[in-house]
C-alpha cells in the first residue's frame, strides 16, 4: 500500500514538471507576440495622444490669440482646450520634446519636406536654439532649471526606438512630430482645412528670348 502511494505520488511529480516545461515552452512562444502586440497598442496611443495635443495647441492660439508657453497652461486657462495632460506612452512619463514657435524641427509636414529625412532636433542632428526668455518649465509646467522653451507650436516622443510602423516616412518615435494645424495630415503638400501647398521642385532652366 505505502508503495503504491510512493508510486503515484512519483507520477504526479512527473506529471507537475512535465506540466511546468509545456507551460514554458508555450510563454516563450507567445511572449514576443505579445510584446508586439503592446508595443503595436503603444504607437496607436502615442498617435492618438500626439494628435490631441497638436489639436489643444491649435484650439488654444484660435481662443487666445497666441501659442501655450506650457503644457499645463492648456488646462489652467479656462475654458481649458484639453481635457487632459497625456503622457507618453513609449516611456510612460510626461518628458515629452516640446515643439517651439520658430524652431527649426518645428516645420509642419505640410510644408512637403522629404519623409524619412532626420529632422533638426534629433539624436545626431543640430539644432539651432531659440533665443531664452524669462521663466523656465518642463513639458507640463513644473518649475525647471535652464532656459524657458517658449511658444509651443507641437510636441513629439523623446524615445530614440525604431516602431513596428512607419508614420509619415519616419521609423523612429522621436521623429514623428504632432504640430497644431498640422495633426491629421497624411501627404505632403497639404494642410487641413486649405488648399494643398505647393512642394518645392527642381528649377528649370529659363528659355532664351523667341522660344
Amino acid at each position: 500500500m505505502v508503495v503504491r502511494r510512493r508510486a503515484q505520488a512519483g507520477y504526479t511529480l512527473v506529471a507537475l514538471v512535465i506540466g511546468i516545461a509545456v507551460l514554458t515552452i508555450l510563454l516563450a512562444a507567445v511572449g514576443p507576440l505579445l510584446s508586439t502586440i503592446m508595443k503595436r497598442d503603444r504607437e496607436e496611443e502615442l498617435i492618438f495622444r500626439g494628435r490631441q495635443y497638436a489639436r489643444a495647441i491649435q484650439a488654444f492660439q484660435k481662443r487666445y490669440g497666441r501659442f501655450p508657453n506650457t503644457l499645463k497652461e492648456m488646462m489652467e486657462n479656462r475654458p481649458r482646450t484639453i481635457r487632459k495632460l497625456w503622457k507618453d506612452p513609449m516611456c510612460r512619463c510626461d518628458n515629452w520634446k516640446l515643439l517651439i514657435l520658430g524652431s527649426p524641427d518645428a516645420v509642419p509636414f505640410s510644408a512637403g519636406g522629404p519623409p524619412g529625412q532626420p529632422r533638426p532636433g534629433q539624436p545626431g542632428v543640430p539644432m539651432a536654439q531659440p533665443t531664452p526668455t524669462p521663466g523656465a518649465f518642463s513639458s507640463f509646467g513644473q518649475p525647471n532649471q535652464g532656459p524657458a522653451n517658449g511658444p509651443i507650436v507641437g510636441v513629439r516622443s523623446k524615445v530614440h526606438e525604431e516602431g513596428l510602423r512607419q508614420w509619415r516616412g519616419y521609423k523612429y518615435y522621436d521623429e514623428w512630430s504632432f504640430i497644431a494645424g498640422d495633426a491629421d495630415n497624411e501627404i505632403p503638400g497639404t494642410a487641413v482645412g486649405s488648399q494643398p501647398l505647393p512642394v518645392p521642385g527642381p528649377l528649370l532652366p529659363t528659355p532664351p528670348p523667341g522660344h
